[in-house]
C-alpha cells in the first residue's frame, strides 16, 4: 500500500479528514461524480443514529469496539474515564502521544468514522468545532460512556 503524503491548509485539516474518511467508507461520491460532505450539522449526518447508552446500542458497541485499533481505543479510553469532560485535540494527543497534535487526533478517528457511518450510527464521541480561534472538543457523553465502558471490560477484561 503506498504512503501518500499531500500538503493541507492548517484551516481546512477538519474537513480534510472528514473527507477522507467518508472516501475510505465509499461514501463520498454521488452519481454524476459530485462530491458530498455531512458536517456533524448538516440534515444528512442527522439521519445517522446517535449513541444513547441504552441495551439497544450494545452490539452495535461490541462491534464497533471490536474493530477499534489500540490507539483508537486509547482515544476512547480516555473519554470513557471521564465522562462528560471536554479535552481539546492537544491534550489528547499529548495525554496519548500521538503524533502532529489536534490534526493527529482527528487522524485516529478516521477509521472509527468509517465503522460508524457502516453502521449508519454517529462516532460515539461529541465534537465541537471552537470559537474565534479556541480549540476544538472532544468528549464523550455519560451514559454513552457507561455503555462503553461495560463493552470494554466485556471485551477487552
Amino acid at each position: 500500500m503506498p504512503d501518500i503524503t499531500v500538503p493541507v491548509p492548517d484551516d481546512r485539516v477538519p474537513e480534510f479528514y472528514q473527507f477522507f474518511g467518508m472516501w475510505l467508507g465509499g461514501s463520498s461520491a454521488l452519481p454524476g461524480g459530485t462530491i458530498q460532505t455531512f458536517p456533524e450539522d448538516s440534515k444528512e449526518a442527522g439521519k445517522r443514529r446517535h449513541w444513547t447508552g441504552l441495551d439497544e446500542d450494545r452490539e452495535d458497541a461490541e462491534k464497533l469496539w471490536s474493530k477499534l485499533t489500540s490507539r483508537a481505543k486509547g482515544l476512547y479510553n480516555l473519554m470513557i474515564d471521564a465522562p462528560g469532560i471536554k479535552f481539546t485535540g492537544d491534550q489528547i494527543a499529548k495525554e496519548l502521544n500521538i503524533a502532529n497534535g489536534a490534526s493527529g487526533v482527528r487522524g485516529v478517528l478516521a477509521w472509527p468514522g468509517r465503522y460508524c457511518w457502516n453502521m449508519n450510527r454517529r462516532l460515539p464521541q461529541r465534537w465541537k468545532d471552537g470559537e474565534d480561534g479556541a480549540p476544538s472538543a472532544y468528549w464523550m457523553e455519560p451514559d454513552v460512556a457507561a455503555l462503553f465502558k461495560a463493552v470494554r471490560a466485556d471485551l477487552d477484561g
